[in-house]
């Protein structure tokens, strides 16, 4: 595995923003995105002023779907599905086999009928959305010691033994599920996704990332939940060390030889100042690291987080309170608008990982040794109609005048994000 792969992966997700004009969040115009969740279920009115990528929380785990065996309601999934595409946002369906989110029937079932029912699982969300672009297809399957995981595989269920087995921690079941995951969906991104993977059990995580991955598992990304970067004491609740930070993440990077994912961000804490710290430190690390694709924050909405800070302080992680920015968002807020406008500065892997590997996922998204570029679209009046991407102007010039969104002919002008270079075009109707 190389960083061709990653290069690849970084490509992928800017392909996935829907739409010749794409492009809303705080993120608009970077290489990486920057998503965040529902809340209660719903997108907010204002999610895609903030982010320009989305996972969907509960609403499409397997207990919620198929709370009845062989009756699927996709419906709570449509919603943040629908509105991701509808709006230009990336989405990540979460997820395909987690040991804390499986209907309850399963623990009626013996080896060879949870089998099948995780088959006819994967079979109807592939039937469902046939064209996801990221799926976390496991979740905390971290082995801590024997018949113990970070989630409850193998309690009171047989998803283990029927997706094959973990002989002694060759994690085959993992490997089992992502190899069905790339049957279903060859053009997706697959994630593996965990916690406690930078300070606790990182080396948990980083050996079944490369047992996984020996073992043939075609997993693209790793997905790294963000819940363990505050330090804990005797004292106040502090960030934790930035340099600590960088060590293990640099630890990670060099040990996996994978494209990973922030997906699981959130600082909980009513000090306002620290939550602001951690974000102003952690933040531009990650946005900045090559070998990061992107950053999820896990909810933004004060009371509507999973954190729990006090019994009147539910929800404590979210940056945004009664309607009020908190210090960390409008640190957020000016952060991306100086860095995106800064031409400077654009966030595009720039080294390959050492040695050989494969040159596409799914045979589709080949390496390509340009990075794609932002250009905006203007009318002769200079209003802007919005922002597509391609790797060169002619490139752009040619999807400008092929796509369906533009109904009026006449003189339209491209400008590229990062150089300022300008282009007319004409479009016949």
């Amino acid at each position: 595995m190389t960083s061709r792969i990653l290069k690849i992966v970084t490509l992928a997700l800017l392909y996935a923003f829907t739409g010749v004009f794409a492009g809303p969040g705080l993120a608009d115009g970077a290489a990486k995105f920057l998503g965040n969740i529902p809340v209660d279920g719903e997108v907010p009115s204002d999610f895609a002023k903030y982010w320009n990528q989305i996972t969907s929380n509960d609403e499409c785990v397997w207990i919620q779907i198929e709370k009845n065996r062989g009756e699927f309601d996709f419906s709570k999934c449509d919603a943040i599905y629908n509105w991701a595409k509808q709006n230009g946002v990336l989405f990540k369906f979460r997820t395909l086999v987690w040991g804390s989110q499986y209907p309850g029937w399963i623990r009626n079932l013996n080896v060879e009928e949870t089998r099948e029912a995780i088959t006819a699982w994967f079979d109807a969300v592939a039937e469902h959305y046939p064209d996801l672009e990221m799926i976390d297809v496991v979740a905390e399957a971290g082995r801590l010691s024997k018949n113990k995981y970070h989630s409850a595989f193998g309690v009171d269920n047989h998803l283990i033994e029927a997706l094959g087995g973990d002989n002694d921690g060759d994690y085959k079941f993992v490997t089992t599920a992502f190899k069905m995951a790339r049957e279903r969906w060859p053009k997706a991104i697959l994630i593996y996704n965990d916690y406690n993977t930078f300070q606790w059990q990182r080396d948990v995580g980083i050996n079944l990332i490369n047992t996984i991955k020996k073992n043939g598992a075609p997993v693209d990304g790793y997905g790294m939940q963000g819940h363990d970067l505050m330090a804990k004491g005797s004292g106040p609740t502090n960030c934790l060390n930035i340099n600590i930070i960088k060590k293990y993440l640099q630890e990670i990077i060099d040990s996996t030889q994978i494209p990973l994912f922030i997906t699981e961000y959130d600082i909980g804490t009513t000090n306002d100042d620290i939550q602001k710290k951690c974000y102003s430190e952690q933040i531009p690390l990650f946005m900045e690291e090559k070998y990061i694709a992107g950053v999820t924050l896990w909810g933004y909405i004060y009371g509507k987080t999973w954190i729990y800070c006090s019994e009147k302080d539910l929800g404590c992680s979210g940056i945004i309170k009664d309607g009020v920015d908190r210090p960390a968002m409008t640190w957020l807020k000016e952060y991306f608008a100086e860095h995106i406008a800064d031409s400077k500065n654009i966030w595009f892997p720039t080294s390959d990982f050492p040695g050989d590997g494969p040159t596409a996922i799914g045979g589709k998204l080949h390496l390509q040794a340009k990075t794609l570029q932002a250009y905006d679209v203007f009318d002769l009046n200079g209003v802007r109609l919005g922002r597509l991407r391609a790797y060169t102007i002619d490139e752009a010039v040619s999807i400008l005048k092929n796509t369906s969104d533009i109904k009026v002919q006449g003189v339209y002008m491209l400008r590229s994000v990062r150089n300022g270079t300008v282009k007319q075009v004409r479009i016949a109707r």
